[in-house]
């Protein structure tokens, strides 16, 4: 009898056997549309922004520290907020229908700001304080929805392998995604590079381009979102301990920030944050859309690295298995920036012949030339892009099981702010200082987007190449200090799959005792 006893108990803390599947297929078929919702969406981007809008890049510079703050703040409230949230429907699900319910109305509305503003100088008042307001609120909901999608990504299974297959198959299941860009690439070239009607009818149907197409994947976006958030569901809770389990005690704001110094790869992952995120922004759009005036450059060159980025799925649980998460995480990251470097100096050589469209006797204006640079760049790159897809993600999540490791809760929500809150801070002052340098080089909005001078459009080039990678340098060190090897790893993992069955056995038993 004793020893039927204590089969049973054996049997009842056993932790869910390895390689078992917990998503079903709608949900694994919804949580692949949600991984590719962003990636559809025509958002406004730097052309929208200098061209349509026309706000200069001096106001642009004086206005990004003040929205830094905005972010922090709102970053910190958020965070502590969610981290705290218990409710029948889970801890994340409620906030990912703000998304389509609020966030959606808020962002239409900024997409008509070039209708209600056209025609205003770079510096009108009005229109920057309505778009810096309207920043401000769609900040507050993306911050939301980001916090919670990330904390449904890493509870929505406690299986290691079987999230790695789902991230790995979204990732590589979201080429379809990019399609929307691409179609409106095609129009955006065709309108912009239309000889045929002056530069005020040219940027009259850019602007309805954007806007029509901006608020059509908007809305599918958010439509995809209300599908995941009803398909879905959250399968892991902390479990340092069998009472917290039992008692599903939240961490006050003070334990997560205390628990956050002992989650060494996210200290490192926030140094190199900052490192990167200290540095001039990368301005290759701006280069291909004002210099080039070819929003299709990426497409083609990628042509040549798109077999290759496909089969690089094929090989990521290879890679995984004899490759640590620090070696993968460097190599994706940066075994393209000595391509940019060597990009730079042969954009910068002097031509005999001037290029069409702008006259400048540099190669970087001659868009074949460039784009066999690019190509080749591009192929090296989709070697390991596979890698660069998932890999974030995977880090993301060992970050969330390493806290839970140490510390004995998850804290999704701080690390989540954590993990970009550094990146944001960083990025504002680089982001401010790369403005301001636009600004300094002469850099033309509005009307005058097209007709930069050679100057002028030297240093747009330099921005998008040899700068970037140099500065990539300082961010590349704190990733040889990250500390989850394989043998961590597998040791974390095997402890956390104990200390979540002694949980589960324990919740069982409180709730016979009930």
């Amino acid at each position: 009898m004793a020893k039927s006893q204590n089969k049973k108990e054996k049997q009842e803390t056993k932790g869910p056997p390895e390689g078992r599947r917990y998503v079903g297929t709608a949900e694994t078929v919804g949580f692949i549309m949600y991984d590719a919702a962003p990636s559809i969406v025509i958002g406004p981007n730097a052309e929208w922004t200098d061209r349509l809008l026309n706000i200069s890049k001096g106001v642009q510079a004086l206005l990004g520290p003040f929205g830094t703050v905005w972010d922090v703040l709102d970053d910190l409230f958020v965070a502590a907020w969610v981290e705290k949230t218990r409710t029948r429907f889970g801890k994340f699900r409620p906030y990912l229908l703000l998304y389509p319910l609020y966030g959606l109305p808020m962002t239409l509305l900024v997409y008509m700001l070039p209708y209600i503003f056209w025609g205003t100088d770079s510096t009108f008042v009005p229109k920057i304080a309505f778009n810096f307001a309207l920043g401000l609120l769609n900040e507050l909901t993306g911050t939301i929805s980001q916090i919670a999608r990330m904390g449904m990504v890493a509870n929505i299974t406690p299986e290691p392998q079987e999230r790695l297959s789902l991230i790995t198959k979204a990732k590589f299941l979201s080429f379809g995604s990019s399609l929307p860009k691409q179609i409106f690439t095609i129009l955006r070239d065709i309108i912009s590079r239309n000889t045929k009607k002056t530069a005020l009818e040219v940027n009259m149907n850019l602007r309805s381009l954007y806007t029509w197409m901006g608020m059509i994947t908007m809305t599918i976006s958010a439509g995809i979102s209300l599908y995941y958030v009803i398909v879905t569901r959250e399968r892991v809770q902390s479990a340092g301990t069998a009472e917290l389990a039992v008692e599903d005690k939240p961490p006050t704001f003070k334990e997560s920030l205390v628990a956050l110094k002992n989650n060494r790869p996210l200290l490192l992952f926030m140094l190199s944050q900052v490192l990167d995120g200290f540095q001039i922004g990368r301005q290759h759009g701006t280069y291909v859309d004002s210099i080039l005036n070819f929003s299709n450059f990426g497409l083609i060159s990628g042509i040549p690295g798109s077999p290759v980025s496909y089969a690089s799925y094929g090989y990521i649980t290879w890679l995984r298995q004899r490759f640590s998460t620090k070696t993968l995480w460097i190599a994706s990251e940066n075994i393209n920036k000595p391509f940019w470097i060597g990009i730079y100096f042969f954009g910068m050589l002097r031509t005999k012949k001037a290029a069409q469209g702008n006259g400048f006797h540099r190669m970087y204006a001659h868009l074949v030339p460039m784009l066999i640079a690019y190509s080749i760049e591009n192929t090296a790159y989709m070697a390991l892009y596979g890698a660069k897809r998932v890999i974030p993600d995977e880090i993301r999540n060992e970050m969330i099981d390493y806290g839970e490791w140490k510390n004995g809760f998850r804290g999704e929500a701080m690390v989540g702010m954590m993990r970009g809150l550094p990146q944001k801070i960083a990025g504002a002052v680089g982001g401010t200082l790369t403005n301001a340098i636009m600004q300094m080089i002469g850099f033309q909005t509005g009307e005058h987007y097209l007709h930069q001078t050679e100057k002028t459009a030297d240093g747009v080039f330099a921005m998008a190449t040899i700068v970037p990678a140099l500065f990539s340098i300082f961010g590349l060190i704190p990733k040889f200090f990250y500390n989850i090897d394989q043998k961590t790893r597998e040791v974390m993992y095997a402890d956390l799959a104990e200390r979540r069955a002694a949980a589960a056995a324990a919740m069982m038993a409180a709730n016979r005792q009930d």
